[in-house]
């Protein structure tokens, strides 16, 4: 081989090794910045043009006299009253129940800011004995039905996950039994199961489940099916963590093959899967904007329908020592969280929110809580204890209800039509003309709409 070729090949080798490392290097993650953020960010234009294209359509309205001649000149108002996407929270049971003052403006700015909750009264540690089982099917049952009488769609979390349990510690058959027991008692019982939409039916089983550790992957289609026997109406979820957060860790990678292949196993399999739950919880880093984009889009393949279920963010620890422990640096109340800070939450809400409802793939986005009042992490997204609205807050009402939101005014042409294009859901139209009006209440979906009324 001459001295010549020699170099070629090298060349060829070190550039394919490039490749490799560079395929198999985690996303950078920055501790107090994020990549993405800045206004002219590549992924940004092609968002907001997905969004414009999956999550709007056309609406036509049209007027005509009684003899189906077009009526030009009336007025048209159009006001949307509610999303078809899913702006959701999870909801605390106790304080849905709690008629003091707290309950009550809990309940009013939840319904303020969401069209969709997740009730977590479904922890197996909350059913473990007869008493517990009452009160946690008291609890939950109160919340589902004031829930309905807001017309509010409900994700229930979670059918099976045990997690230092000692329960775990049985046989596998008996620990197969409280599985078993446990979906029919929540999904099987007819005023749970039959007021929940969607289920979280296995829970974070990479390395958070040691029921999933314990019976092995095969178990989880027979939980699908046994869970659409019981509700053959409702969306099931396989619900996993740190898909498209936690990107600085050193299993990121391990934990989305896992979980990507896992669903599809399951899928394929014929067992009724419906949706993946990626959860979102943002600790100690923020990750890459234009990665999260291209995880979405590889879990997109799946076919499943995909729901951001418990998004937050606490990026500064309780202490300052790193071998403290996840529950000591995130799980007790830390130190105050400084304004530049507080922005950064914001931006990150903003573009990690734009990220996924430019997703077609994504059927709703859901708060892991809302008030600092009540949160696991001591720092909720949106308000602070005295219910004022943090700078995120102020991004979600922005976002949701006014910049994807949609309020046209107009008249009808000589044609007797008004067109505009909205963001899908439900809308009340009033049509105005020669002193009289009428209100029409069409609901918009990807398909169009066009609605008539009659003068």
């Amino acid at each position: 081989m001459t001295q010549k070729k020699h170099v070629v090949l090298l060349v060829c080798i070190l550039a394919l090794s490039q490749i490799a490392l560079t395929e198999n290097t985690k996303p950078t993650v920055l501790k107090n910045d994020y990549i993405g953020r800045s206004a002219d960010a590549a992924w940004r234009k092609a968002a907001n043009e997905r969004i414009e294209k999956h999550r709007k359509a056309e609406l036509e309205i049209r007027v005509v006299d009684k003899d189906g001649k077009p009526v030009p000149g009336a007025n048209v108002s159009v006001r949307q009253q509610r999303h078809a996407f899913g702006f959701g929270t999870q909801l605390s049971a106790k304080l849905l129940d709690d008629q003091t003052e707290l309950g009550e403006q809990y309940r009013r700015h939840f319904l303020e800011l969401f069209n969709y909750a997740t009730v977590n009264q479904f922890y197996s540690f909350q059913w473990k004995n007869p008493r517990m089982s009452t009160e946690s099917r008291r609890l939950a049952v109160n919340a589902l039905k004031w829930l309905e009488q807001q017309d509010i769609p409900v994700h229930g979390h979670v059918l099976v996950w045990w997690y230092k349990d000692e329960n775990i510690k049985k046989n596998k058959q008996e620990v197969h039994d409280l599985v078993v027991q446990h979906i029919d008692e929540t999904i099987g019982f007819p005023d749970i199961g039959s007021r929940v939409q969607h289920w979280d039916v296995q829970n974070e089983p990479f390395q958070n489940s040691d029921i999933f550790n314990k019976l092995g992957r095969d178990s989880i289609a027979e939980w699908f099916r046994r869970s659409h026997a019981h509700e053959p109406s409702a969306t099931l979820f396989l619900n996993e963590a740190g898909l498209c957060s936690r990107m600085d860790d050193k299993r990121w990678q391990e934990r989305v093959e896992f979980t990507y292949h896992l669903a599809k196993e399951i899928k394929d399999s014929g067992a009724p899967i419906h949706g993946l739950g990626l959860q979102s919880h943002h600790t100690g880093s923020l990750a890459p904007i234009p990665e999260v984009v291209k995880t979405l889009d590889r879990f997109a393949k799946l076919g499943l329908e995909l729901q951001v279920t418990e998004y937050d963010i606490r990026l500064l620890p309780s202490t300052n020592n790193p071998k403290a422990g996840y529950e000591k640096n995130w799980r007790t109340p830390g130190p105050p969280i400084p304004p530049e800070m507080e922005q950064l939450e914001a931006d990150y809400l903003r573009d990690y929110l734009t990220a996924c409802f430019s997703q077609p793939a994504m059927t709703a986005f859901i708060m892991w809580g809302f008030t600092d009042n009540h949160h696991w992490l001591y720092n909720a997204p949106l308000l602070r204890k005295d219910w004022t609205p943090k700078p995120a807050g102020l991004v979600w009402k922005d976002l949701v209800y006014r910049q994807w939101w949609t309020k046209a005014d107009g008249t009808t042409s000589d044609n007797g039509t008004y067109r505009t294009r909205g963001f899908l859901g439900d809308y009340e139209i009033t049509v105005e003309h020669d002193g009289r009006q009428q209100v029409l209440k069409p609901t918009l979906s990807k398909d169009g709409k066009t609605v008539t009324a009659i003068w």
